[in-house]
């Protein structure tokens, strides 16, 4: 289909649906394993990730991922704010939409999100087969949007390079920031918890702001209620909440978890992986849990903002202090 005017003068080359309609009718097969995998780029699965660092490895890891996490999300919606371009299927109907978004699409959010977790990981274990996983992972989750219709390739490129830096800068920054907060007393650390937890609206409230009297364009919503019939509501703010929520339950609950003497996984292999999946267990039925009771008790209804950022930091406060404490007085630890 041939792009609207507006849209090659916005764009041109950088931004082509064609590239999406290639990809999804090279062949049926491939386009129906990859679309799939939308998961990848989910809240459970990133819960999973983080409590697999964290009952696997050391609770450590767990909180600066999940910091690095929050993080993440507060600069990306920052940059879809601040560049406000639209997906695939908001401007063309010859790309197939399988799931609907309401965001901008640049950068992508899952390729950003890619790059710092699997990159973390793969840096800090430094072994073979977690680097190859970790490969895989990253590749998989960045190429499901493509296949999906979601996100343009410039989308996944700029996400690649926005969340590798950040990267970089993390784990230049991070062991020196650690030291810092080190040398405070605990109310001083707190608050220096409260205000890195608040980074991730610092960041995306200017950008947000900036957008001023901006209207979507009629076209690109038009096309995406036809394609998924969803309306798109890109000018809001819609993850820096939860990002909040996760870096302040994750830095809390440390603290309080060094409070009780830390813990760190058992040496038994057996035990090590019992906790592991018990503890991930928990940790995404207290995420279905704390979602539906926050839905019984209105929240929800009353503040989506507030539901989300309370959900976020209640499941990481759990994730990080409340799983490792219950496991050390069960006998499963160092």
């Amino acid at each position: 289909m041939e792009l609207p005017p507006f849209i090659h003068m916005d764009f041109g080359l950088l931004m082509d649906p064609q590239i999406n309609v290639a990809i999804q009718n090279f062949s049926p097969a491939l386009t129906s394993f990859f679309t799939r995998g939308e998961f990848l780029d989910s809240m459970p699965w990133y819960f999973l990730i983080f409590s697999l660092l964290t009952f696997g490895l050391h609770p450590r890891y767990g909180v600066r991922l999940a910091t690095l996490f929050g993080l993440n999300s507060g600069l990306n919606e920052a940059a879809k704010l601040a560049c406000h371009l639209p997906r695939p299927y908001w401007v063309s109907d010859a790309v197939r939409s399988f799931s609907a978004h309401s965001s901008f699409g640049f950068p992508s959010g899952a390729a950003m999100s890619g790059a710092v977790l699997y990159g973390y990981i793969a840096v800090q274990v430094r072994r073979s087969p977690v680097i190859i996983i970790c490969s895989i992972l990253f590749l998989a989750t960045s190429f499901v949007r493509l296949f999906s219709g979601i996100h343009f390739a410039t989308d996944i490129i700029g996400g690649w390079a926005l969340g590798f830096l950040l990267l970089g800068i993390f784990l230049f920054a991070a062991p020196k920031a650690e030291e810092f907060a080190g040398r405070l007393s605990r109310p001083a650390r707190l608050a220096l918890y409260v205000f890195v937890s608040v980074i991730p609206i610092l960041l995306v409230v200017p950008a947000y702001i900036a957008l001023g009297d901006w209207q979507v364009p009629a076209a690109w919503i038009e096309l995406a209620l036809q394609q998924t019939g969803s309306t798109i509501h890109p000018v809001t703010i819609q993850y820096a909440w939860g990002a909040t929520g996760i870096i302040l339950g994750s830095l809390f609950g440390y603290e309080y978890l060094k409070s009780r003497g830390g813990w760190s996984p058992p040496e038994d292999l057996k035990q090590r992986a019992l906790v592991v999946f018990a503890g991930t267990l928990s940790v995404l039925l207290v995420n279905i849990a704390i979602t539906d009771l926050w839905v019984f008790l209105g929240i929800t209804m009353f503040s989506p903002q507030l539901a989300v950022f309370l959900r976020m930091a209640g499941v990481t406060f759990w994730l990080m202090a409340l799983v490792p404490v219950i496991a050390a007085k069960a006998g499963f630890s160092q």
